[in-house]
């Protein structure tokens, strides 16, 4: 009776040590399901497939690089282990209350947050005051104190500042409800989250015609396409892509996260940014010059003459003139010293010089290998040297302004990409999708509403019928995107130690651990190392053991606020068994076979951590070290043929070689290449024999012999009809 209970709660904790923790939750969000691969990319070979809509287990919330997808999770299912695509699983973060999907960042609520293309935070609340931050649409903020003019809020992992009280919303600030008008908005197209916004904005404008743009492509991939292609100015880890600067001054790659923000159409759903979605075409009824002049106030450009300009363009090319006065006010075009617009540049171009060049609305200005200035560009752009664009060379205002209009009209408005959203993100067209794209700065559109608005409402055109067309994503997420944590994120440890010394199979990715200690132990030490110094850490130091068995936490927050948590189960050894004194007792007592020589009946998957827990639970003074057949010590990757298990309990010391039944190649898997294996060395005519310690891994009736038995019995081993012990 003993015995059995002793083997019984040995192959417990084999279980528990062999089980990742989680991190995360995951679940497989596409409807075929996916192929669970041994390696992170298309060319590795699929262990199993994994049906939509069950739930895995992520070992590491790492997303690493390979082939045929952005990016892939290693994980585990069903007692299997390998890679999936990122893009096809949707992973719940339940320490931090987001979601991650695809690498982005969601969020079930719409909380408090920055609704603009950003706030300045403040010291004070005064324009005079020191700017502490610079945070960008979509930033969730905790509202201390709200003013007319100035709100005190807490952000960024509770730091403390002042933003302007205009640009803080909530939910209740920009929804409403109205069934009738929300039954229309639905049979026109719109999922249930954009409604309550657009039922608002009905209610306070309604002239204005939303109408749904469906696009044609699921949400997902177009974050995945765009992401690498906008920038930012942010020196915020969780908002770069990486740390290289894709365009000076101090541009960045923005990350997944942040394009998802931008990307997302509900975040423009407001009367201050709804303008990204209007419709560009000239509008004889509402373009009017007085509109054009409004927008550009008192600048050199509301004189008539060059009004006449952009009104002419827009009716010789079909295109809204508001809409390029407010592209030329974007691009700093109202000021008559800027280089772009000046005409007194002084910088050449592969020698050539741009003085007396215009180029109002910075085409083709981005930097190139023949200069690091993208306004150098953009004037040998409008002087010819570089591509063909109308009418070029641009040596007056007047064809600037018009024949950029020109280039516009055609290349967007008349091209399709009828709105700011579709310029910035090109996803609605088959042809040329997530290409022909104006702008890199990732918040640029939002930016530029806020423009269109402003002029609108000075001039008392707000309600005027606008139409705007709003895309419609498949598969668009019912959460809202969110803003990644600001702060550095890790979370990890880089050590874990009990009573000195490191607890089997530590990975700072794995969050579940076994130890045995002796059954006179009352304390242990706990120490842990934090990965990155920013973070904070809890539940190390002295642990009394007033039980068999004692559950610690150390729980790790990191500088952005997000948890991980580590467990540690300690079990004192006279829960297992108090008569295991040498190691031939301990091997005896483990659900193991074992001759002088070989330990066998190990399954498949078992990992080392798993199989040396198995024998500490059984004594916890024995030392066990697993090493492959190069030398080289092994813990949380699996069992192989050919590993050497080498146990030392008092002054006795063996050494074993490891038998995994079937893997006759060890790698630890049972496969095709094992079954082609034995078939060779039973084949008279191969001229293959295998070794030793293959010859046993072979033999899975253990008959002493390996023949076509063993070849049928692992055939039915890898079509799953069988098992072996």
């Amino acid at each position: 009776m003993k015995k059995l209970k002793i083997l019984l709660v040995v192959l417990i904790s084999f279980f528990i040590a062999s089980t990742y923790a989680n991190a995360a939750t995951a679940v497989i969000n596409d409807p075929e399901g996916v192929n669970l691969r041994s390696g992170a990319g298309t060319n590795y070979g699929v262990v199993t497939a994994i049906p939509y809509g069950k739930n895995v287990t992520l070992i590491s919330t790492d997303i690493k690089s390979g082939t045929g997808c952005s990016g892939w999770y290693n994980i585990s299912w069903n007692g299997y282990t390998g890679y999936v695509c990122s893009n096809l699983v949707t992973v719940s973060n339940t320490s931090s209350g987001t979601t991650t999907y695809n690498g982005y960042y969601l969020t079930s609520s719409w909380d408090t947050r920055i609704s603009e293309d950003y706030a300045n935070v403040r010291e004070n609340g005064s324009y005079n005051a020191r700017i502490l931050d610079t945070i960008y649409m979509g930033t969730k903020v905790k509202v201390l104190s709200a003013g007319s003019t100035w709100t005190k809020i807490s952000y960024y992992n509770n730091k403390i500042g002042y933003v302007l009280t205009k640009l803080v919303k909530n939910y209740s600030d920009l929804t409403a409800s109205d069934s009738a008008y929300e039954a229309t908005l639905r049979s026109a197209g719109f999922p249930e989250t954009y409604i309550p916004f657009l039922v608002r904005l009905h209610k306070d404008h309604p002239n204005w015609i939303f109408k749904a743009q469906k696009v044609g492509v699921d949400f997902s991939a177009s974050v995945t396409a765009e992401t690498g292609k906008n920038y930012i100015q942010s020196t915020i880890d969780s908002y770069r892509l990486n740390a290289i600067v894709a365009e000076n001054p101090n541009w960045y790659r923005a990350s997944s996260s942040v394009v998802a923000v931008y990307l997302d159409p509900r975040n423009y759903l407001n009367e201050t940014n709804i303008f990204v979605f209007e419709k560009l075409s000239f509008d004889s009824a509402n373009h009017t010059s007085d509109k054009v002049k409004s927008i550009f106030g008192s600048s050199y450009l509301s004189n008539d003459t060059y009004i006449n300009y952009f009104m002419d363009a827009a009716r010789s090319y079909n295109i809204s003139p508001m809409h390029l006065a407010s592209r030329v006010k974007q691009e700093g075009g109202t000021d008559e010293s800027y280089a772009a617009v000046s005409g007194t540049y002084t910088g050449t171009y592969n020698g050539k010089s741009l003085k007396g060049f215009y180029n109002y609305y910075n085409i083709g200005a981005y930097q190139d290998k023949v200069t690091s200035s993208a306004v150098t560009r953009g004037l040998a752009v409008a002087a010819g040297y570089v591509d063909t664009f109308y009418g070029t060379p641009w040596n007056t205002r007047e064809k600037a302004i018009k024949y950029g209009a020109k280039f516009i009209a055609d290349s967007y408005i008349n091209a399709g990409q009828d709105t700011l959203y579709l310029q910035k993100f090109n996803v609605a067209n088959d042809s040329n999708r997530y290409t022909n794209q104006y702008m890199t700065n990732v918040s640029a559109v939002a930016s530029e509403s806020l423009s269109i608005r402003d002029s609108y409402r000075d001039n008392g055109i707000l309600n005027i019928p606008f139409i705007f067309y709003i895309p419609v994503y498949n598969n668009m997420p019912c959460d809202f995107t969110a803003l990644p944590p600001m702060g550095n994120t890790n979370n990890n440890l880089s050590g874990l130690k009990i009573n000195n010394k490191t607890v089997t199979g530590f990975d700072k990715d794995v969050l579940e651990y076994t130890e045995y200690v002796t059954h006179d132990t009352n304390s242990v030490s706990i120490d842990a190392t934090k990965e990155a110094s920013t973070s904070t850490m809890t539940g190390t130091g002295n642990i009394t053991l007033s039980n068999k068995v004692t559950t610690v936490k150390i729980t790790v927050v990191s500088e952005s606020g997000e948890s991980k948590i580590y467990t540690l189960t300690i079990v004192k050894e006279d829960e297992v068994s108090n008569d295991s004194t040498t190691i031939d007792d301990i091997v005896n007592a483990a659900p193991v076979k074992f001759s002088d020589k070989y330990i066998t009946s190990i399954a498949e998957g078992t990992t080392a951590t798993a199989l040396i827990n198995t024998f500490k639970s059984i004594n916890a003074l024995a030392t066990i070290v697993i090493t492959d057949k190069n030398g080289n010590e092994k813990t949380n990757t699996n069992i192989a043929t050919g590993d050497i298990i080498k146990i030392t309990l008092d002054n006795e010391e063996k050494t074993y070689k490891v038998s995994v039944k079937g893997d006759t190649n060890s790698n630890g898997k049972i496969e095709a290449k094992d079954l082609l294996r034995v078939q060779k060395h039973i084949l008279p005519n191969e001229n293959f024999t295998l070794t030793q310690e293959e010859l046993d891994a072979a033999d899975t009736n253990y008959d002493g012999e390996v023949n076509a038995k063993d070849l049928l019995r692992i055939q039915k081993y890898i079509l799953k009809y069988i098992s072996f012990k």
